[in-house]
């Protein structure tokens, strides 16, 4: 009996967009840009924690309903630049869990919480909040517990 494999779908933040891909003719778009939310939740600073929590709720309404599209089980893969540097801040380099943006986004929420000083740990850039937060509600909605880092797109 041969073994099944699992389906590889890739994950794509982009600024105005986003996307599922499985395979090469196989496409999802969320309605959801990295832009979009920089722009319109967090007023192009990083994000206070009303901004956090409204973008919480519009970053949800765009990938919940991806997850009736992704096989079971799920193989999640990025090429992505901004998705990559996440992982570096947490420590990861093949393989980034969802217990580990959990933590990162911990971080996050509770710099959103207090004014003042930055959370020294985390990029004080609003693309890289705006990213963390979508992954985060990716991998939570998804019911995904790892993306897997693969080369990052030259694009």
């Amino acid at each position: 009996m041969a073994a099944t494999s699992i389906p590889c779908v890739t994950l794509h933040l982009g600024e105005l967009e986003g996307w599922l891909a499985l395979c090469e003719d196989e496409r999802y778009d969320l309605p959801l840009g990295l832009q979009t939310l920089v722009h319109g939740r967090f007023k192009n600073r990083m994000p206070d924690a009303l901004a956090l929590e409204v973008g919480i709720e519009e970053v949800e309404d765009a990938v919940m309903p991806a997850s009736a599209w992704l096989p079971r089980p799920v193989r999640l893969q990025t090429h992505d630049a901004l998705l990559h540097d996440i992982a570096r801040v947490a420590g990861a380099r093949e393989v980034l869990t969802r217990e580990a943006v959990e933590q990162l986004f911990d971080h996050l929420a509770r710099q959103a919480e207090r004014a003042g000083a930055p959370d020294a740990l985390l990029p004080q850039e609003p693309l890289w909040a705006a990213a963390l937060l979508v992954l985060r509600e990716c991998l939570h909605h998804w019911q995904v517990e790892q993306i897997h880092l693969e080369e990052i797109d030259s694009q």
